[in-house]
């Protein structure tokens, strides 16, 4: 059953100084900040959900709210056009990939050329020319590696 009332658990806010290239408007620096944020939905998600079955649909991107489910490198994963992945959580225990979202070929017969399963890699987090993409800061590929059980939304 869809909550046409829900709230989002999400609170996007630009970080000063950033602006899209394409529209311009005030935005979030991405890498960095937007792995922050996914690390901090990922902790109030099991917070907010313990127990339940939660169904989300996102961009490749959210690769990054997989590793942080997962406290794991990012350094392997990819989200296909279209992928699925499908984690799950036995009480208090740790999440588990039963089906990985890196691969859609058992259910799209074709994709668009210039579609393909993404992933990050080291130079989303690199800095230059005075911007932040989050090394300066430790975030690069590791960062929810062991990450802490924390939720300040």
């Amino acid at each position: 059953m869809l909550d046409p009332n829900y709230n989002s658990l999400l609170n996007v806010k630009p970080t000063p100084g950033f602006y899209c290239p394409k529209t311009g408007f005030a935005c979030e620096a991405f890498a960095g900040r937007y792995c922050q944020r996914m690390e901090t939905f990922a902790r109030c998600l099991e917070r907010t959900h313990y127990g339940q079955t939660i169904v989300m649909f996102s961009h490749a991107a959210s690769v990054a709210l997989v590793a942080a489910f997962l406290r794991c490198s990012m350094t392997d994963l990819k989200f296909a056009p279209c992928g699925v992945y499908h984690l799950e959580r036995v009480n208090d225990g740790p999440w588990k990939i039963m089906q990985s979202g890196h691969d859609n070929t058992s259910y799209v017969k074709e994709n668009s050329p210039t579609t393909y399963p993404w992933g990050f890699s080291g130079k989303h987090f690199e800095e230059n020319d005075g911007k932040y993409f989050g090394s300066s800061e430790g975030i690069d590929l590791d960062y929810f590696v062991g990450a802490p059980d924390n939720c300040n939304l």
